[in-house]
């Protein structure tokens, strides 16, 4: 599945934005699509570089930075990721983990209206924003 999320991204990139505009980014429900069929897990990047993120339910906290350059410094408890631009509107990102071809995908369910709870309705959202 992250394949065919992957090959969408150059067919999209003319609807990408910058990654600086934060406004887009923060205090809104970004929806990790990587395992959403087993494990709904969402990101809230809070403007004072705090971040939220809920597997189920259960929220950890952890960090995050924008570090110019089109990225993303982002901190768990586990681990600390450096993220690049991959695409980035106010519907989706795609960061993709600096100097490998792996992305994370996320969809903005806060622009959703709705929950977004499996790929069908992630691949149903996109299908409408973008390829309609």
């Amino acid at each position: 599945m992250k394949t065919y999320f992957a090959d969408i991204i150059p067919k999209i990139q003319r609807f990408s934005q910058k990654l600086d505009d934060l406004t887009n980014l923060t205090n809104q429900h970004w929806i990790s699509i990587g395992e959403i069929n087993q494990n709904k897990q969402v990101y809230i990047f809070r403007t004072n570089n705090q971040l939220l993120i809920s597997n189920n339910g259960i929220v950890d906290k952890g960090r995050w930075e924008y570090l110019g350059n089109q990225s993303l410094l982002i901190e768990s408890k586990e681990e600390c990721y450096l993220l690049k631009h991959g695409f980035f509107d106010e519907n989706v990102i795609a960061l993709k983990l600096d100097s490998t071809n792996n992305y994370a995908f996320f969809v903005n369910e806060t622009k959703y209206h709705k929950e977004l709870d499996n790929i069908e309705d992630i691949l149903k959202f996109l299908e409408i924003k973008y390829l309609k």
